[in-house]
């Protein structure tokens, strides 16, 4: 069953001669911006190993979170130059010696228009801190928080020319708290001489502490994915010479 309009758009088809062809049009136009996104070239890029001065950070851990981060933005063609010894030469070696199908041993290792230089530029311990604490009637209550700076620092270099097309650096604070209760014991004594009592000095006491700290890897990761992200927006900018 028609509604109305469409009942008086049959009796009269040429009132939607022009809705219909906008339609049309914004269909076409769509399509032809979704077709040209796929046609529209990654670029190729790599990285060949994090520079890394903290213990607690191995360059080669922080090397697999940048890549994992660049095939992550699916903007780049995210060539593997870390373990190409590893994976690659092997399997093209075997494809050498017939064990494998294909034509890998006779094809040439694709190359990288693009290398990314990172470097964990900077690791600031108690960057920031503070402390609070309360004492009443033998109770110590005490808490703090403290933060530990870290930062990276990455460049991106065309490969053909060796040129510094763009650059970024990000930083972060990792957090870290603490608190601590002290002297209930003190306390049960003193509350109970007010009343006339007295425990003999033998009430038992309590003590506790407790910290959080926020981790390395996740706070580098987060560090990474954002440089990566800030990067990846201005790709469209970069003066390339093939």
């Amino acid at each position: 069953m028609f509604t109305k309009p469409c009942c008086r758009a049959l009796r009269n088809p040429i009132r939607c001669v022009p809705s219909i062809a906008f339609v049309m049009l914004a269909m076409l136009s769509a399509g032809a911006q979704a077709e040209e996104a796929k046609r529209a070239p990654r670029l190729s890029v790599t990285i060949y190993e994090m520079r890394s001065s903290v213990s607690e950070i191995p360059a080669r851990a922080a090397t697999d979170m940048f890549t994992t981060a660049l095939v992550k933005t699916r903007k780049f063609r995210v060539l593997e130059r870390q373990r190409v010894g590893e994976g690659v030469a092997r399997e093209r070696e075997l494809n050498a010696q017939g064990v494998t199908t294909g034509k890998a041993a006779t094809r040439q290792v694709k190359g990288a228009g693009v290398i990314f230089e990172a470097t964990i530029s900077e690791v600031t311990v108690g960057k920031s801190s503070s402390e609070e604490g309360l004492s009443l009637g033998g109770l110590q209550v005490s808490g703090g928080s403290a933060g530990d700076g870290l930062g990276i620092d990455v460049r991106v270099l065309d490969a053909s020319t060796g040129e510094v097309l763009d650059a970024v650096n990000v930083r972060k604070v990792l957090k870290a708290t603490s608190s601590a209760v002290a002297g209930v014991g003190a306390l049960v004594d003193n509350l109970l001489a007010l009343k006339g009592k007295s425990t003999g000095g033998f009430t038992p006491d309590v003590a506790a502490k407790s910290g959080t700290r926020e981790g390395v890897d996740e706070a580098l990761r987060e560090l990474i994915e954002s440089a990566v992200n800030q990067l990846a927006s201005r790709s469209s900018e970069w003066d390339l010479e093939f």
